[in-house]
This record gives structure tokens, sequence and C-alpha cells, in this order.
């Protein structure tokens, strides 16, 4: 797998998780005691980061490392593969406003009570 790629992936799985915490790239770079520059680097997949910075977003962020390189090596367990819908839309989901949130969700629990009755 290319560099790039994997260190896009790398950056998406971070971001991902971070919203899923509901903590702004400005949090997360103060508890790590990095610049919200440089985590904005990382989840743009432009930057790599140090072994220990990614321990210290994995301890911030309550996920293991293979959450973070999950889709970025070859021959992975898609065992650790958790997520049921693409990175944008789960990103977009993570971006939403509470209320709207559950508005999707409700949305989606009508369409499958729906769908189950046809």
């Amino acid at each position: 797998m290319k560099k790039q790629v994997a260190l896009k992936g790398i950056g998406e799985n971070i971001q991902k998780a971070r919203l899923k915490k509901n903590l702004t790239q400005e949090q997360l770079a103060e508890k790590c005691n990095v610049s919200s520059e440089y985590i904005s680097t990382l989840e743009r997949g432009i930057s790599a980061g140090s072994i220990s910075l990614i321990v210290d977003i994995c301890n911030v962020l309550d996920i293991t490392p293979n959450y973070v390189f999950n889709k970025c090596i070859n021959n992975c367990d898609s065992n650790y593969n958790i997520d049921i819908l693409d990175t944008e839309t789960s990103v977009t989901y993570l971006k939403l406003k509470d209320d709207n949130k559950n508005f999707v969700k409700n949305t989606i629990k009508h369409l499958y009570s729906m769908q189950k009755k046809r």
C-alpha cells in the first residue's frame, strides 16, 4: 500500500474516533501536548506522527492501535473492521448536532420497520 494512502486512512480513523469522543482538534492536541495544526496534518494524512503520539492519541480516544491502522496494513484481519458506514458518511454524521443525529436515528428505525412489513 502506498504511503500516502496509508497515511490518509490513519488520519481518517483518528478523525472518526476523535469525533465519536466529541473532541475538537484543539482539545485532542492539548491532551497530547501537540498543536492543533499538527493534529490537523495527521487527520488529513499529511504527517505520519510518532509512535509515542499515536499511543497518546489512542489513550485519549480510548481506541487501540489496531483501530488506527485498520485498512492500512496488508493482510489485516477484517475482524477489526467494525465500521458499518463509509468514512465520509460516518464523519458527516458525527459532525451533526445531537437533535439532527436523533432525527437520523429515528428515520433509520422507521425505514427499517417499514422494510420489515414488506
